[in-house]
This record gives C-alpha cells, sequence and structure tokens, in this order.
C-alpha cells in the first residue's frame, strides 16, 4: 500500500507539471500563477523525451508574462532541451523579441543558473544581482550542441527585432 502511495504522489507531481507546460504554452497566467503558488517547484518541471520545460515552451510561443513568472520562481534561464537550445535559442527562432527582451532583463539569474548546472561558481556568487556584462555575453554567445548560438537562431529565421536585440546586448557572431 505505501508503493501506491508514494507513485501516486509522483504521477500527481508529473500531473501538475504537464498542467504547468499546458499553461506555458497556451499562455493561461492564470493557471500558471496557481499551479507555482501551489508548488513553485514546478517551475523547474521538464517533460520526458525532449526534456522542454515550461520555460522552453512558454519562450517559443512567446508567452513574455509567464516566462517572467517561471523566472521569478527561480527556474534555470540556461536550462538546455534534448537539442542543447535554451529557451533563449527558442525566443529567437520563433522571433519573440518580447521574450528575448524579457529573458535579458533577468541578467541576474546568470550566474545562479550556471551554479545549479553544475558550472564553475564559487559561494561568492551564487546570489550576484548585479548587471555582470561578460557574463552576460557568455549566455548570449553559448553555442547550442551544433554550435548554433541565440543569435543564429534569430538570424536563420529572419527576426530582426531579436537579432537587434542581441547585438545590443553585446552578442557576436564567430
Amino acid at each position: 500500500m505505501k508503493f501506491l502511495s508514494i507513485m501516486g504522489n509522483s504521477l500527481g507531481c508529473s500531473a501538475s507539471g504537464e498542467r504547468l507546460v499546458s499553461a506555458a504554452r497556451d499562455g493561461d497566467i492564470q493557471e500558471a500563477k496557481a499551479l507555482l503558488e501551489y508548488n513553485p517547484r514546478l517551475a523547474r518541471y521538464s517533460t520526458f523525451g525532449v526534456r522542454n520545460s515550461p520555460l522552453h515552451y512558454s519562450a517559443a510561443q512567446g508567452h513574455h508574462e509567464i516566462v517572467s513568472l517561471l523566472l521569478e520562481s527561480g527556474v534555470d534561464i540556461n536550462l538546455k532541451n534534448y537539442r542543447g537550445q535554451t529557451a533563449l535559442m527558442q525566443a529567437c527562432q520563433h522571433g519573440h523579441w518580447e521574450v528575448v527582451l524579457t529573458l535579458m532583463l533577468f541578467k541576474a539569474n546568470i550566474h545562479r543558473a550556471d551554479y545549479l548546472n553544475g558550472g564553475k561558481g564559487s559561494k561568492d556568487n551564487d546570489f550576484i544581482s548585479e548587471f555582470d556584462e561578460s557574463a552576460l555575453r557568455e549566455v548570449i554567445n553559448r553555442p547550442a550542441d551544433g554550435g548554433i548560438t541565440a543569435l543564429h537562431m534569430a538570424a536563420l529565421n529572419g527576426h530582426v527585432e531579436s537579432m537587434q536585440l542581441l547585438l545590443d546586448f553585446g552578442s557576436f557572431c564567430l
């Protein structure tokens, strides 16, 4: 009986995570808020297989308010899916300049995200909240597994506004 109880809790979390993914994908801000109030850790949920998070889905669909909500909940801004793409790359790919700007404005989370991903963070920079231009450039220019950066994604898909935002924030093309 204890096994069923554990499985029920596990499935419940998965079901709530899928509901958050649906809310993020569909732009349902009220549902997303309610789910995150219920369990803030749902922001870190990733779908099976493609490992897309609610942040990936909301960025790809252009829902900048949900992107902000998820980032405020402490989601890893640099989380990669199975293709090595971040939410920033997906926003650039689909031309959602408002999401690109929102992600860039959350620059305070850059060090914390790297630390949570097992990067080389120190105790001193766990909670850095000031603008760090070199770290921002590193994130903007970090290539996906295939060597494509967020700037490449915007350019390849003809999204001039996203390209300009990235260039204004110091992106460069190799």
